[in-house]
């Protein structure tokens, strides 16, 4: 799936929910949405999505704090809809968030920022000269979020720099 594929996605969920909050999807999909406690560490597991018999769940670890449990949502509902609900895989479980290690990981890392960061925004916030970790901090999210959304907006044609990092791993 390229870039313009993964627009094309998110315009669809835009359109179809009305939303791009994931406790809604879940709801209107009927997926079950649970939490647990994974730990804090590095190598924590932070969410993951399972189906089985037609009934799919999506877990996230309790012990993040709650910006990174919502963006660890929006990932997760990122690989049931480019991945699960396409029947071309029943699990995916994410020990880093913003891993490229697959193409499966990129292809979620790319949906889950363009769900949830307005092109319109970093345009303001670019207006207003604002560099690439200050436009993160005001968003409220990581920097590798903010990297993923700008490779999407320069695929729709935005004359933007790169960012001063490539997100391979982890944050």
């Amino acid at each position: 799936m390229n870039k313009a594929s993964v627009i094309r996605t998110a315009a669809y969920i835009l359109d179809t929910y009305g939303t791009s909050d994931p406790d809604a999807i879940c709801r209107q999909e009927g997926i079950l949405l649970l939490y647990a406690q994974m730990g804090r560490e590095d190598f924590a597991c932070k969410g993951f999505i399972l189906q089985f018999e037609g009934k799919t769940a999506i877990t996230i670890n309790s012990d993040l704090d709650e910006e990174l449990q919502h963006i660890i949502k929006v990932h997760e509902l990122s690989h049931y809809f480019l991945h699960i609900a396409t029947g071309s895989a029943e699990a995916f479980h994410d020990f880093s968030a913003f891993d490229e290690a697959s193409i499966e990981e990129y292809e979620a890392n790319l949906l889950t920022a363009e769900l949830l960061l307005r092109d319109e925004d970093i345009d303001e916030l670019i207006d207003e000269g604002c560099d690439f970790y200050e436009m993160a901090s005001r968003l409220s999210v990581p920097a590798e979020l903010l990297d993923f959304k700008l490779r999407l907006m320069r695929e729709k044609g935005a004359v933007i720099a790169e960012a001063p990092i490539t997100s391979l791993g982890t944050f």
